[in-house]
């Protein structure tokens, strides 16, 4: 018994081998832009264990760098994954249950990132001039905020609330968007809503993501901090008309709370197992070295001894199945996420080129050479989208050996 179960439960750290690329795959890579190709390839040689998490990664890059065919197609390849599991319904809580018992090692994000593939969705189609879809993809976006394991919370991002707004008011549904701004302002009581004229919706994001970090004895405790090397903490526009945009989110806030309140650890579940297990081993152990009972045992001859040779054996082995545990946290996150969003609306005429973005340090002053020009695209209908982004450099950590 001891052996079947030391035999069950004796494995290292699982080593995934990049796997190599079909001649097709080669070929599918080589035809993306450049900067765009390292994440492709990635994609290929992960396989499924890390798809949604490299799709995220190139939907990311694919928005920033202009390649928005790229960004929609990678998005949405990664929402049908994410749907497949969190949707609102019996069949996806049913996968759910299955998936946390079977898959856990493929990536499917933390409640924040899951929410975040939702936004830049969102932004997309408000892009293509599609408000009815951008609101729906923003709203999407607050249900994933609620899903936390098998549990609900009450979601508090809020800027997806204002960016439903938004998407509300320029579809022609003024009551609707009301009712968004009134539920934003519970969360951001002086943050500004869109005045009668405006017609133009300026987004930046500042700071690196949020990162998971495994802690505690055994690494398996899941924990986040701040993203590194954050120098702009603010954003300003400086041109056509100074005016600071409004901090709307701390998306590290979002990635260390469910419902506003702080995560302590995650994957409880296998955390309990390896408690029990170890409880259980040093009783047994215990038991068998009680001088009491190793009295007894010699007294009563061999029948008896053999019995308390085997708790031993089955007290160790329960130690060896607690230590040998796979239960070490997914480190696994999205690196291009930023650390901050923030939003302004203004009235801009299509024909009045580029706003002037400037960003600032935690202290509300402009940092040198951090000043961008953020295109303004205008839809059919006359209404404009901006973004500027301010972000360290990007930093590529190692996904294999880190899921639980």
């Amino acid at each position: 018994m001891a052996a079947s179960l030391l035999a069950g439960c004796a494995t290292g750290p699982t080593q995934y081998q990049a796997r190599t690329l079909s001649a097709g795959q080669q070929d599918l890579v080589a035809d993306k832009p450049a900067e765009l190709q390292p994440l492709y390839r990635e994609l290929f040689q992960e396989g499924r264990r890390n798809e949604v998490l490299n799709l995220m990664e190139i939907g990311a890059a694919a928005w920033r760098t202009g390649h928005y065919d790229l960004a929609r197609a990678a998005l949405d390849e990664a929402i049908l994954n994410i749907e497949s599991v969190y949707a609102d319904n019996d069949a996806a809580r049913r996968a759910r249950s299955l998936w946390y018992e079977e898959g856990e090692k493929d990536f499917k994000g933390e409640p924040y990132e899951r929410a975040m593939v939702f936004y830049y969705r969102g932004l997309l189609f408000l892009r293509d001039g599609d408000y009815g879809n951008a609101r729906a993809s923003f709203l999407s976006g607050l249900l994933q905020d609620a899903f936390a394991e098998e549990e609900q919370h009450t979601t508090d991002f809020a800027s997806l609330i204002f960016l439903a707004g938004w998407a509300a008011r320029l579809d022609g549904n003024p009551a609707l968007a009301e009712q968004h701004f009134q539920e934003y302002r519970l969360f951001r009581p002086d943050g500004p809503i869109p005045e009668a004229g405006d017609n133009l919706l300026v987004v930046a994001e500042t700071g690196s993501a949020p990162r998971k970090l495994a802690d505690g004895v055994g690494h398996y405790q899941l924990v986040y901090r701040r993203g590194k090397n954050i120098r702009a903490h603010g954003a300003r526009l400086a041109a056509p008309a100074p005016r600071d945009l409004f901090p709307a989110e701390d998306v590290f806030f979002q990635a260390s709370t469910r419902g506003g309140r702080t995560v302590d650890r995650i994957i409880e579940g296998q955390v309990r197992f390896k408690k029990n297990t170890q409880a259980t081993g040093d009783v047994l152990t215990a038991a068998s070295q009680n001088s009491a009972v190793a009295g007894l045992s010699a007294a009563a001859g061999g029948a008896v001894a053999a019995g308390f040779h085997t708790i031993t054996a089955i007290g160790v082995a329960a130690e060896g199945l607690s230590a040998r545990s796979r239960t070490r946290a997914d480190t696994r996150y999205w690196h291009r996420l930023p650390d901050g969003l923030h939003l302004a609306t203004l009235r801009h005429a299509p024909d009045g080129g580029p706003l002037h973005v400037r960003f600032l340090d935690e202290h509300g002053q402009p940092l040198a050479g951090a000043d961008v020009d953020a295109a303004v695209h205008f839809d059919d209908r006359g209404n404009g989208l901006a973004f500027a982004s301010h972000r360290p450099a990007q930093h590529r950590s190692l996904k294999e050996g880190t899921a639980p």
